[in-house]
């Protein structure tokens, strides 16, 4: 086992440079579910950089410094209260935040965000628009044929918790189903498409995109 190790040494410790890389400062995720469309897609592989809010300790959930917090509007990586797997979400509320939702406009703090329609769905079926929230102007959409979960009682958001949300509204499971996330379990923020597989797209070899 010795001689074995000792012949083997520079791949071992290429392979646990490259674990502790993706643990504590970046990684590459493909997406599973339709959750975050039409931002994000099935297929997609994101980039996610773990040192924007802070680096990572290695093999755990915990952070050597916090940088600072995710802003509204933020996609990130994060582990649900009560769950095992990586979520994609857009960061809707912060610490202290008092949010509503009516159909498919968010409120928050008393101001209705700004919200365009830009598809009815007469052909689809699927409604889309665009939502202004904190400095990312993004697309988000409904599948006219299901229920829109609400928030009909004011929620206000926990110190170090965050709400999130997916930008398909009636397809995704979120803040709205699971709670508050807490800040630890945030794994990173996502900021690039490194590469797509997504029949949806129109460019799939394209350069890497930055996500608002």
């Amino acid at each position: 086992m010795k001689k074995m190790l000792m012949d083997n040494r520079a791949f071992i410790m290429i392979l646990l440079g490259m674990i502790c890389f993706r643990t504590a400062i970046a990684d590459w995720s493909p997406v599973p579910s339709g959750s975050m469309e039409p931002t994000i897609w099935p297929g997609d592989v994101l980039l996610i950089n773990k040192t924007l809010l802070g680096p990572n300790v290695p093999f755990t959930e915990g952070r050597l410094l916090q940088y600072q917090q995710p802003a509204r509007g933020d996609i990130v990586t994060l582990t649900p209260p009560g769950k095992t797997e990586t979520f994609v979400k857009r960061v809707v509320g912060l610490p202290g935040d008092r949010i509503r939702m009516s159909d498919m406009q968010l409120i928050i703090n008393d101001q209705p965000l700004s919200l365009q329609i830009t598809d009815r769905g007469e052909r689809t079926g699927i409604l889309r628009a665009t939502e202004q929230l904190g400095a990312h102007l993004h697309e988000i959409q409904v599948d006219l044929r299901y229920a829109m979960r609400e928030i009909s009682d004011e929620l206000t958001v926990p110190a170090d918790c965050y709400f999130v949300m997916g930008d398909f509204r009636n397809n995704s499971e979120d803040s709205r189903y699971f709670g508050f996330v807490n800040k630890d379990r945030v794994i990173g923020k996502v900021t690039r498409l490194a590469v797509s597989v997504a029949e949806e797209r129109q460019w799939l070899t394209a350069p890497l995109h930055k996500l608002d």
